[in-house]
């Protein structure tokens, strides 16, 4: 399962979620700005343990993390997902 974290006003987060669904890859996706204030700085600091900085939409799959909308990235972590199937 890829798991994603984002923020709900993000056009990243959205545009990545967008790409997944249209591509038919679900994604467990935590929408860190609708935790509460203790959920979500646990939600900001496993964020930050994957991509090593404050960004989102932050993509964690295995040991695969994409950091932002990166087109090329996502599609080749598309490819995987289907090889693995």
């Amino acid at each position: 399962m890829v798991k994603v974290y984002a923020l709900s006003t993000c056009p990243y987060c959205k545009k990545t979620l967008k790409f997944f669904e249209e591509n038919g890859i679900q994604a467990d996706v935590v929408f860190i700005d609708k935790l509460d204030p203790e959920k979500r700085e646990l939600a900001m600091r496993e964020a930050h343990s994957y991509a090593g900085m404050y960004a989102v939409p932050v993509v964690v799959h295995g040991d695969k993390v994409i950091v932002g909308f990166d087109r090329e990235k996502l599609e080749k972590l598309v490819e995987e997902i289907r090889d693995e199937s």
